[in-house]
């Protein structure tokens, strides 16, 4: 009978067991074809979350890939990759290329809206793995063991990526495109969400002043802006910030919106018209979670509005139109995501818990209503710093006068439409 083992060598032969073997050395380069910013976080996520990884450029020597350098930094190979251009169905290519520029691994992978599921994810993964390790590359005199044959790829549509032997994605001695600006991973991982963040837009919109319960006798005055131009910034620094996990990044923001050109005519159409001041200003906190490919941003800040007319050329004062000072309390919540390739949508609403209101002397017993902006639109990624957007916009926000014999409230909306850009640095 075979004696038990002690205790300290049956702990060390358990430790052993369970050690697993050492990680090995890659470089993720960015996708080839269409940009995929989504797509390649996905895969360099993966893949370095096995592996250690380096970045793309220390690799690269211009547009190529520098063998030399990739056997000086010792590692096991780099990981390349292309999309084609149909959308329908997009096909990914994904191969691994030892440090002697030979391939030593490649398939092709369907994918949907942008995206490839987790089990694709853990099969690429697993595949770059085993062809990475140098124990399972045969030795110079061994003879290669037959490759187990390749799943079935899809049918490929026009413009998808050239069949083996006449323009392979990432051919040994080829040009391989560089990594765009800003987008070279970090060690051991996809990068960090944007330190700073720039947003503007350049807003048209319609916007009406009208009352409850309005009597014309009493005094007061409605208006209606057809279209007129309204640009607006956020400004945002994310000093907490994650390359992996639900929680992306979070900091503080700036906005603010003025508009330009706003007029609105007296009770003579032949006098000259008055300027009509409109704008807002708001600070707050912004934390951003990861929800798959999706970015979920919940917010909170204070606002400040303003609405007031200014007297006109000739020095003529209008009444009837309350000047408003307001402060409220802004709780927002924002989401963006891709959609199918670089396209995707953006949504942002925000409700205003007006804390005080200033009007008039004429209405003393004035007090806040609800308000609320919302914001839906589609995006483009153009680069990884660089998003466009195109969105519709609405907002509301209501004064309750309590003027007797002029109006119950006061209710401003306005709705249109935005064209904007997001710069992350």
């Amino acid at each position: 009978m075979t004696p038990p083992l002690p205790a300290s060598r049956l702990a060390a032969l358990v430790l052993v067991l369970a050690t697993p073997p050492a990680f090995a050395r890659v470089a993720v380069l960015p996708l080839s074809g269409p940009r995929n910013h989504n797509l390649e976080r996905q895969l360099s996520s993966s893949i370095c979350a096995r592996m250690g990884c380096v970045p793309a450029s220390s690799v690269m020597t211009g547009k190529k890939v520098d063998w030399d350098k990739v056997r000086r930094a010792r590692l096991e190979g780099v990981v390349v990759g292309g999309l084609s251009k149909a959308t329908r169905p997009q096909v990914l290519e994904v191969s691994f290329l030892t440090p002697d520029a030979q391939r030593a691994w490649r398939q092709r992978y369907t994918v949907v809206n942008g995206r490839i599921s987790s089990d694709t994810l853990a099969q690429i993964r697993n595949g770059i793995l085993a062809a990475a390790r140098p124990a399972a590359r045969p030795g110079p005199a061994e003879t290669p063991a037959q490759p187990a044959p390749p799943a079935p790829a899809p049918a490929a549509p026009t413009g998808e990526i050239a069949p083996p032997g006449t323009a392979e994605i990432a051919p040994p001695t080829g040009e391989i495109a560089p990594p765009a600006a800003g987008t070279t991973a970090e060690t051991g991982g996809a990068g960090k969400p944007d330190l700073f963040e720039i947003e503007a837009a350049l807003q048209i919109l319609h916007r009406s002043w009208t009352y409850s319960g309005y009597d014309p006798a009493g005094g007061l005055r409605t208006y209606t802006l057809p279209i007129f131009t309204e640009p607006r910034v956020r400004l945002g620094v994310y000093p907490l910030r994650s390359a992996e996990g639900v929680f992306a990044s979070a900091g503080v923001e700036l906005a603010g919106a003025v508009a330009l050109g706003t007029v609105i005519a007296g009770p003579d159409p032949s006098a000259p018209k008055f300027p009509l001041s409109l704008w807002w200003l708001d600070a707050g906190l912004r934390a951003r979670l990861r929800l798959g490919s999706w970015i979920l941003g919940p917010g909170a800040g204070f606002r400040m509005t303003h609405q007031s007319v200014g007297p006109n050329s000739q020095g003529t004062r209008l009444d009837g139109i309350p000047t408003v000072d307001a402060k409220a309390v802004r709780l927002g919540l924002e989401a963006f995501g891709p959609i199918a390739g670089t396209f995707g949508l953006t949504a942002e609403f925000n409700y205003l818990l007006v804390l005080s209101t200033e009007l008039d002397s004429e209405f003393p017993g004035q007090s806040a209503g609800p308000a609320f902006e919302a914001r839906f639109g589609v995006t483009w990624q153009v680069s990884r710093l660089l998003r466009l957007a195109l969105m519709g916009t609405f907002s509301q926000e209501s004064y309750n006068l309590n003027a007797a014999g002029s109006a119950d409230s006061a209710k401003a909306s306005a709705f249109g439409g935005e064209l904007g850009f997001r710069l992350g640095l």
